[in-house]
């Protein structure tokens, strides 16, 4: 028992420092104005989103 809450307790700690690295790459494109308009953010990720569907058929 002692050893699965230990590994869970690793993974959110893991899981944490993964996402703060994220953020911290986000603020910093930010920062250097690489950032992409909203409706251009969106036009991505529904591409990304098709590519995905293409690439499981």
């Amino acid at each position: 028992m002692d050893t699965a809450l230990n590994n869970r307790k690793m993974n959110t700690s893991q899981e944490d420092e993964y996402l703060m690295r994220i953020l911290d790459k986000g603020i910093d494109d930010m920062e250097a104005g690489r950032e992409l308009p909203l409706d251009e953010a969106f036009q991505k990720i529904r591409e990304l989103r098709n590519r995905k569907k293409s690439a499981r058929a």
